[in-house]
């Protein structure tokens, strides 16, 4: 799922099933079908699915407050005081404020009455980003995430216009004013991996905005369509790669979280991850289209079309029905759900068996090992490796003391 919630929890620790329902959490809400980029590797528009076509460009008013007041059933359903409600697309921004404002307007009164708490997320590829647009997420506390692949050279190599022009010169003022006047809401970056790119620079490129996170995110690919770079499973670029970028963050000591290492580190020591590709906690998480329909996880767009259809929609279905659905629970079922490979592997409980995307071939479905198997073998072993010894040095200092 391509969104950073910053602070805000996507998975939360403490879930609890209700019967044979465990409750949502966090709602994605695409309030906009379309986008002013056309990134090479989205799997919105360029991978498997092309149900975007038969979407509402806008999610109207009506349909978003339908949205909410179905959250609110869910949530009393089950007794949840806070949720997360993620504005995504497409590009969330491109409705302008005419079409924001209300929305905003909508979910602050629909969940102050009720009383539930809410944590507003939207993600952004930013470059429609402006003062008129920060002051209104500014009075709504909404907390932004920008889609970036590191410095200009490398960020227009994929993430392009429909004209086929970088983005990066449009995104560059968006930027300043993140990191500077609108500094108490930008939650950070998410950054899709290209081993062209040397990870130190791209790094050290995001870091100078002092972002609170950073999602590391491998390609949606899978078995049937490799990687870039990958032809060969037993191969480890992308390993070597996140290996490289988590000793540059680690020796910095940088306050910026990396959230997929952070979450490799918490599982590693007994915790819970962060990231729905790592570890096996159970994904609370679920999408609603412009046009109200009620979807699985939406980044298995990549692997074939209609993926994530349920056949529900908002105006006939309610949140209950939709985490009942076989599909959802599927995903929430920890290791019943992977291939034996995966069951029976020592990283299970860190790995989890990888993103479920990137398991996918026609011929097995879901019930393969990650493409990226090999490379989170790589990295995990490496985090755990540098963590044991980390800890060895401080228990014998401690001993001296």
């Amino acid at each position: 799922m391509a969104v950073l919630l910053g602070e805000g929890p996507s998975l939360q620790p403490t879930v609890r099933r209700v019967g044979s329902v465990l409750p949502f959490h966090t709602y994605i809400v695409k309030i906009v079908s379309r986008c002013n980029l056309n990134c090479t590797y989205c799997f919105i528009y360029n991978l498997a699915d092309t149900q975007w076509r038969h979407q509402p460009k806008l999610m109207s008013p009506e349909i978003f407050r339908l949205i909410c007041d179905r959250i609110v059933e869910h949530s009393r359903t089950h007794a949840k005081k806070n949720i997360g409600l993620v504005l995504h697309g497409g590009e969330p921004l491109l409705g302008g404020i005419k079409h924001l404002a209300p929305l905003l307007e909508i979910a602050r009164s629909v969940f102050a009455e009720a009383g539930i708490a809410v944590h507003l997320g939207m993600q952004s590829n930013g470059t429609l980003f402006s003062p008129e647009i920060g002051d209104l997420l500014l009075q709504h506390n909404v907390s932004v995430g920008i889609s970036i692949d590191g410095p200009p050279e490398i960020n227009d190599r994929h993430r392009v216009d429909h004209q086929g022009r970088g983005s990066s010169e449009r995104l560059a003022l968006p930027l300043q004013l993140l990191a500077s006047q609108y500094r108490a809401i930008f939650s950070g970056f998410l950054v899709v991996v290209d081993l062209a790119a040397d990870p130190v620079t791209v790094l050290d490129y995001l870091l100078q905005f002092k972002p609170s996170s950073i999602d590391f995110l491998l390609p949606y690919d899978n078995w049937d369509r490799r990687p870039p770079g990958k032809e060969n499973f037993e191969d480890t670029p992308y390993g070597a790669w996140l290996t490289s970028a988590f000793e540059h963050w680690y020796q910095l000591n940088s306050p910026t979280r990396i959230r997929y290492f952070a979450s490799i580190i918490r599982l590693l020591l007994g915790g819970h991850t962060l990231v729905e590709s790592a570890g096996l906690d159970p994904i609370n998480l679920i999408v609603v289209e412009t046009n109200g329909d009620i979807e699985g996880l939406d980044s298995l767009k990549g692997t074939y079309d209609r993926a994530t259809s349920l056949g529900l929609n908002v105006r006939q279905n309610s949140f209950d029905e939709a985490a009942g659905h076989l599909s959802i629970i599927a995903r929430q079922i920890g290791a019943e759900a992977l291939c034996d490979t995966c069951r029976v592997c020592p990283l299970l409980a860190v790995c989890g068996g990888g993103y479920l995307p990137n398991r996918y071939s026609e011929a097995n479905g879901f019930l393969n090992p990650s493409i990226y198997c090999r490379d989170l073998e790589v990295v995990i072993q490496h985090i755990k490796g540098r963590v044991a010894r980390d800890l060895d040095a401080y228990r014998g200092n401690a001993a001296l003391a």
